[in-house]
This record gives structure tokens, C-alpha cells and sequence, in this order.
């Protein structure tokens, strides 16, 4: 997992606001989360299945996921809705991120490398977005 620990920066997106919009984020998140397109996302690694995850939006907000792989955490949505969250390690290049009591349609949430990008996916019934995120340290 440690090719995925560093720092990123938001690089480009496809269907976000659709993907917010499906979602239940209220209107004035997704034009400030569009206004300020330009986040970044640091990902720590204190021991060998605890993770610490860092997305900054400037002004919009900042959210951090502290979690230990296999075990459930509260975690928030981008709408603001709070749900548990079991995240899983596929290789060492690939977090999944579900929902423990799943919904219809669930909730998930990759991110994984591809080349020197890291590419998270969101998904959420016919909702999906590609995020993709450049390398900065």
C-alpha cells in the first residue's frame, strides 16, 4: 500500500457534479466544490493496516478518514450524511471503500494507481465519477 501514501493534487475529473448531484449535495456544495476545483489528498500510512486519508478542498472543507483495514469507522459522505465504512486493501495499490450496512444502491469508493496517477472512483447506484489525482510529493 505504500505506493499510494504521499501527497496528491486533484488533476482532473469526469462526472462530479452529476455524481454530487445523485448523491443528495445540496446545491450550494457543488458550485463551491466546483469553484474551487482544485484539491488535494494526502494519504498516511502509521503502521501496516492503520491509514490515514486527508482531503483538502480549499474553503470548502477539509475531511479526514483515520481507519484500520477490515474494521468499520464512521466516515461522512460528501452530502453530509454519516455512515460506517469498511475499507479493504486489493494488492498494494488498490483501497476499496463500502458501506458496512449497505444501501440501495451502495455507496463504494476506489482508489488505486495507475501509472503515476491515482484514480478514485466513486460510485453510488447509476452514479459514477472519476477523479484522478497527480503526485505532488
Amino acid at each position: 500500500m505504500a505506493k499510494l501514501v504521499g501527497k496528491w493534487k486533484l488533476d482532473r475529473s469526469e462526472n462530479f457534479e452529476d455524481y454530487m448531484k445523485a448523491i443528495g449535495v445540496s446545491v450550494l456544495i457543488r458550485k463551491a466544490a466546483l469553484i474551487f476545483p482544485n484539491p488535494t489528498c494526502e494519504i498516511e500510512q502509521p503502521s501496516d493496516d492503520q491509514y490515514i486519508i486527508t482531503m483538502n478542498v480549499p474553503v470548502v472543507m477539509t475531511h479526514v478518514q483515520k481507519f484500520t483495514l477490515g474494521e468499520p469507522f464512521e466516515d461522512m459522505i460528501p452530502n453530509g450524511d454519516k455512515q460506517m465504512t469498511i475499507v479493504e486493501q486489493d494488492g498494494d495499490e488498490k483501497l476499496h471503500f463500502r458501506e458496512k450496512d449497505v444501501s440501495d444502491p451502495p455507496h463504494v469508493v476506489t482508489r488505486e494507481l495507475v501509472g503515476n496517477e491515482m484514480v478514485m472512483t466513486l460510485n453510488k447506484g447509476s452514479a459514477c465519477c472519476k477523479r484522478v489525482f497527480k503526485r505532488l510529493k
